[in-house]
């Protein structure tokens, strides 16, 4: 049988695709956060884990995903990760109480861990130029998945939802296994694990991805999973209209990833100083939006959280096309999973956390403008680097 033939725009459709399929397996759990707050009866804290147990294998995956993608390429790596998201989603289906829940998320997201590291080593290599606008296609991939799944599935009990999500999760890694080739020109490498990741980490661009992703990704899971939440406790919506709220904020997202990522091609500032923009409108979103009025008209809602969810998931495009203009050819999975594995150290502990401090006021202003703070010393910190 023939190998298929493929151009770089089949392939940035491809990674777009499996992005697109994952996500909705995985950030469909910020639409499923009500629904199971109250068949449940949980806290603000135990909804938050909803969303960090996704987060929580990868924390320890993510770098050897990369490293495996550097040595043996995406295309089956990729297809391991999606059948294992499948089996975990499955299982969730069918799980008794929570805590089977939340196993069955952990496993999901050990799959999941495959998707970005791959995905994102493939658009590097296809694509030495323009490498920020097809990386930010490729990105708004996650936010797509996010609306779609947000538009969905709270339709659906969150039994059906979460088969649904194991079924587009398996059907996106499988489209992806069948035709994508990676070039015959990967690179790979005898040395050990543990001297590869310290050679990774001991690289001085490495630190200024890592403090700078490690806040924003804080805020884009915080926001997206406690949205619904936040919406109905203190716009008095529904959740229904509070789903319809985080629709537009993931679809905001998805122009912020291509656009931002774009324009950090065509400018003079570095990719980095865009990041550094969009840490310090999120954090003017975070101050603004608990300060609305609960009266406040609806399309004034929308647009305020279409600004949060343009720069608080917008910044992900430009960001991770620094990575890939940073690391080295025969080290980009490696750097990919070193930086992406710090950022799952905020996914799974702010979610809960920005829970706990709801528990504890009664309200989430302190954990919204806790956000904003970290955000805005994070972004001072990083302009007194060059870059």
């Amino acid at each position: 049988m023939a190998e298929p033939r493929l151009t770089r725009w089949t392939v940035l459709a491809l990674v777009t695709t499996v992005q697109v399929t994952a996500a909705f397996a995985t950030q469909g759990l910020a639409a499923l956060t009500g629904a199971m707050h109250d068949a449940f009866g949980l806290s603000g804290a135990a909804t938050g884990l909803l969303v960090s147990a996704v987060g929580a294998a990868p924390v320890v995956s993510l770098f050897v995903v990369g490293d495996l993608v550097d040595r043996h390429g995406e295309r089956w790596v990729l297809a391991a990760g999606s059948l294992i998201m499948a089996l975990g989603l499955s299982g969730a289906a069918a799980a008794p109480n929570y805590a089977v829940v939340l196993a069955c998320l952990v496993l999901a997201g050990a799959g999941y861990s495959t998707v970005q590291p791959g995905g994102s080593k493939s658009i590097s290599v296809w694509f030495p130029d323009h490498r920020g606008v097809a990386m930010g296609i490729r990105q708004a991939g996650l936010p797509i998945g996010g609306a779609v799944a947000a538009a969905v599935l709270p339709a659906l009990g969150w039994r059906t939802a979460f088969t649904l999500a194991a079924c587009v999760a398996l059907a996106g890694g499988a489209t992806f296994t069948l035709i994508y080739r990676a070039p015959k020109t990967q690179n790979r490498t005898r040395t050990s694990l543990l001297a590869r990741l310290i050679e990774t980490l001991r690289e001085p661009w490495l630190r200024p991805i890592l403090i700078s992703g490690v806040p924003l990704v804080g805020t884009q899971f915080a926001l997206t999973a406690h949205l619904m939440l936040f919406t109905r406790e203190h716009f008095h919506r529904s959740l229904s209209e509070s789903a319809l709220l985080l629709t537009v904020m993931q679809t905001a997202g998805v122009a912020g990833r291509i656009l931002l990522a774009a324009w950090s091609d065509r400018t003079q500032a570095s990719r980095l100083q865009i990041v550094r923009y969009c840490m310090a409108a999120s954090a003017a979103a975070l101050l603004f939006l608990p300060v609305l009025p609960p009266t406040t008209p609806a399309l004034a809602l929308a647009a305020a959280t279409a600004f949060a969810g343009f720069w608080s998931l917008g910044w992900y495009g430009p960001w991770v096309a620094h990575i890939a203009d940073a690391a080295p050819g025969h080290a980009t999975g490696r750097a990919l999973g070193a930086a992406m594995a710090a950022n799952q150290v905020a996914i799974i502990s702010l979610p809960p956390l920005i829970g706990l401090a709801h528990d504890l006021t009664h309200t989430y202003r302190f954990g919204w403008w806790t956000l904003a703070a970290a955000l805005t010393l994070t972004a001072l910190a990083l302009s007194r680097r060059r870059g």
